[in-house]
């Protein structure tokens, strides 16, 4: 499946439209920014991965206990290699509350596990729209792209998570992966 050219093209204006630190969350929980900071600047592995662990604990909270519920269950079925059941939950979520961008990422997750590339771009153009330092979306995206052999868009995908996220792990040797499938892709 080839993604449609404009909803890439608009998934990466607004990547590089956005500068890390600037773009207000989807959530109005005040210790995003402080925590995004903290996820730039540190060194420390357990440091980072608490940071981590605690972005994503607050956007995984919809502030709706009903729906908190419906989310665990989604990925119960993910883990029960339902995909179906749980996209449709994730689905139901969405149409609840559209403005919750974990819902948004969650679906683009088991859409890409489905092979359906179109559908979570959608969702993680989305996903982006509501939170543009969604390291998990950006990864995704990058890794779409790759899939796709747009490997221009994947590297600047992957450059963006790097601003948001530097220490993160397998970006650096995707990004020279990337470069590589590029170079052959030239001859």
């Amino acid at each position: 499946m080839n993604a449609r050219p404009w909803a890439v093209c608009a998934i990466l204006a607004l990547l590089s439209a956005t500068a890390p630190g600037v773009a207000p969350a989807d959530q109005t929980d005040a210790r995003l920014d402080a925590l995004f900071e903290t996820l730039r600047s540190s060194e420390d592995a357990r440091v980072l991965l608490e940071t981590e662990a605690e972005i994503w604990e607050i956007w995984y909270d919809s502030g709706e206990p009903a729906v908190d519920t419906m989310m665990q269950a989604a990925a119960g079925e993910v883990r029960g290699g339902d995909l179906a059941a749980a996209e449709s939950i994730y689905t139901e979520i969405i149409e609840r509350l559209p403005e919750f961008s974990e819902g948004w990422n969650r679906r683009a997750t088991v859409r890409y596990y489905q092979g359906d590339y179109d559908g979570s771009l959608e969702d993680i153009e989305q996903t982006l729209r509501l939170e543009p330092r969604h390291f998990g979306a950006i990864w995704g995206l990058g890794m779409i792209l790759g899939l796709q052999r747009d490997f221009e868009r994947a590297i600047l995908a992957f450059e963006r998570l790097l601003e948001i996220k530097p220490n993160a792990q397998d970006a650096r040797p995707r990004i020279e992966l990337l470069k590589q499938e590029l170079a052959k892709q030239s001859v």
